[in-house]
């Protein structure tokens, strides 16, 4: 993807650059052809879009292609004889142009996906069901074994991956390929008229309504701030709080039905959350009643989840009340995390769990910004740059899609280790994963009891 892309790029500019060019070199004033070449360019510009999603990146190349094009109609006009024009078209700011036009297009280029942004397919099963209570369609994606018919596999556990609203299934791709890779079957999914966007199991992406988009990006530009945008928040939690609920129930009752190869054990169970998705799991866990009804759940992770139903505004910069998580869980937070004012604004709720006596630790790595610990890196640059950590990382890209699955195997690995043996259910067993680089901040709460954390970084 990363290479088919620039291509079309690299021809916008071409056919931009020649044009400009051709009042200053001699054998190109002959090629009257040249002066379509701005709406050629044009078309390529628009069309990247449809071809390949949405790229910020592309944005402001496909700005100047516009604006360039625009200030070659005239010319266009002259060439088909529907306007005379007394005198010559201005050269003095062709350079400026020219370097506009190269400073976007290395824009475009360098932050360009350093992995291909379709969905992984091998390995990949994908269902359609319905939650008849709530009259919605989830759409599943296993990722089981490549080769279901290897002899001698072990069990795997099962991890539910539940993904971030914004971006979805897409933003958590490849993290669930690597969790695969290192031992898990992942099932994660996206629900229609919730996601933005969901993933059809027929490769479809279905966005929700355009006020319901303005609200998801209220909440996560103002949740923690503002009211309106914190009540809305709360109600992407309240949602994704409904999804795992039905999800837990459709894997004890339905998952070796729909997915018989997935080699997965169900009473050996991890949750992972992105954002609103890794709050309701805070939510459901802090019940001691939702932990005595789910003893397959063996741990949770939870990641960089703005924890919005804690706040309230009566008193700003407030939380109600401290959620209490009942079982063993792993925060992972952007290195901002330890920057004073961040640390005491948004991640304050996440702060004062450590706080209480719940087994909990939070990871954060050096440099890894909000979204670091998704596809987002090595999919969308643009973003993770301008969202990034406060320190230096030796992590780039698609070091943070196996660094964070890494963690998050690693973590799994720890609690199987050192649980007691369950008679209900066959022992799983995950790889061990080779030594995390780069620099990795850890804290643990006050019940925390296992092992010394540096397990994470060299297992």
């Amino acid at each position: 993807m990363q290479e088919n892309i620039r291509i079309p790029e690299v021809l916008l500019v071409l056919f931009l650059v020649l044009p400009a060019l051709r009042p200053y070199i001699r054998g190109l004033q002959s090629q009257d052809g040249l002066v379509w070449f701005p709406l050629m360019a044009l078309a390529i510009g628009v069309g990247l879009f449809p071809a390949y999603g949405f790229r910020p990146e592309c944005v402001p190349l496909l700005l100047w292609t516009v604006f360039l094009t625009i200030r070659h109609v005239p010319v266009l006009l002259d060439h088909l004889g529907w306007w005379d024009r007394d005198t010559p078209p201005r050269q003095g700011f062709i350079p400026v142009y020219l370097g506009v036009l190269l400073l976007t297009a290395l824009v475009a280029l360098y932050f360009s996906p350093r992995k291909d942004t379709r969905l992984i397919l091998p390995g990949v099963e994908t269902r359609t069901i319905q939650d008849e209570a709530r009259n919605a369609a989830l759409f599943l994606r296993l990722y089981g074994p490549v080769d279901p018919d290897t002899p001698a596999a072990p069990v795997r556990p099962l991890m539910l991956l539940v993904p971030p609203v914004f971006g979805s299934v897409g933003m958590v791709d490849q993290v669930g390929g690597q969790l695969r890779d290192q031992g898990f079957t992942v099932l994660s999914f996206s629900r229609k008229g919730f996601d933005f966007p969901a993933w059809g199991s027929d490769g479809k992406r279905y966005s929700p309504s355009l006020p319901e988009q303005f609200r998801i990006l209220q909440a996560f530009a103002q949740g923690n701030a503002a009211k309106a945008a914190n009540r809305w928040g709360q109600a992407l939690e309240a949602g994704r709080v409904e999804d795992i609920r039905f999800l837990l129930a459709y894997i004890k009752q339905d998952l070796h039905r729909d997915f018989p190869e997935s080699g997965a054990e169900r009473n050996t169970l991890f949750l992972a959350g992105y954002d609103a998705g890794g709050s309701a799991l805070a939510l459901l866990s802090a019940s001691p009643e939702w932990r005595a009804a789910h003893p397959e759940v063996k741990g949770l992770i939870i990641v960089e989840s703005p924890l919005w139903s804690v706040y309230q505004f009566d008193e700003p910069g407030q939380v109600k009340a401290l959620i209490r998580p009942q079982i063993p869980t792993l925060f992972m937070a952007s290195d901002r995390i330890n920057d004073p004012e961040q640390r005491n604004r948004r991640y304050g709720p996440l702060l004062q769990i450590l706080q209480t006596d719940t087994p909990v630790v939070l990871a954060a790595v050096d440099g890894a910004g909000p979204l670091d610990y998704s596809d987002c890196p090595a999919k969308y640059p643009l973003y993770s740059a301008c969202l990034s950590g406060n320190k230096q990382t030796q992590w780039k890209y698609d070091t943070f899609i196996e660094g964070t699955a890494s963690i998050m195997t690693n973590f799994a690995s720890l609690l199987l280790e050192n649980a007691p043996p369950d008679p209900f259910s066959a022992p799983a067993a995950l790889s061990r994963r080779k030594g995390l680089g780069g620099t990795i901040h850890f804290e643990t709460g006050r019940a925390w009891n296992l092992p010394d954390f540096g397990y994470i970084l060299s297992p």
